[in-house]
């Protein structure tokens, strides 16, 4: 059994960050702490990390097509925002960054998933869609202002069949 180009995680991981550097970067101008890049955090007002927390519920779909079999598989995206409170007189500062990142991951938004690991980043090879609110709750800390926001995305994980 081979997976096939929609059914390997990088795709996964790599479309999820197009779609926040196109809607939260891009249009929004936060600063995002990519997981797996360097990130210096000093002196900065205010940024979100994103992390991928694993793998969740998976369902088995015995055939997709005449020949490849499939799952439905869930992908938990992590967001922790960070307002460093000597840096702004806001005091729901997190809570605005909550709402604008909830408008982005409200459940039933579709993400395009791309092939990241071939030479076409244009083709959407199907829609992953935002499924589940998992977390959704401020953090307490004695030096900044934290907000935690997490979402199921499931998308159709396909293989060849044997």
């Amino acid at each position: 059994m081979t997976l096939n180009i929609n059914g390997k995680i990088q795709n996964v991981k790599a479309s999820i960050e197009k779609y926040i550097k196109d809607n939260l970067v891009t249009t929004s101008s936060f600063t995002v702490n990519f997981e797996g890049l360097p990130f210096e955090e000093a002196n900065r007002a205010e940024w979100i990390e994103e992390t991928i927390l694993g793998l969740g519920n998976r369902d088995f779909h015995r055939q997709v097509s005449a020949t490849t079999t499939g799952q439905t598989t869930q992908v938990m995206l992590n967001f922790n925002i960070f307002v460093n409170r000597e840096l702004t007189a806001k005091t729901n500062r997190a809570y605005e960054i909550r709402d604008i990142l909830a408008d982005y991951f409200k459940i039933g938004t579709q993400i395009d998933l791309y092939d990241f690991s071939g030479d076409d980043f244009t083709t959407s090879l199907q829609k992953m869609e935002v499924n589940e609110i998992i977390t959704d709750r401020a953090i307490p800390d004695e030096y900044y202002s934290q907000y935690n926001f997490s979402v199921g995305i499931n998308w159709l994980e396909m293989w060849d069949a044997a």
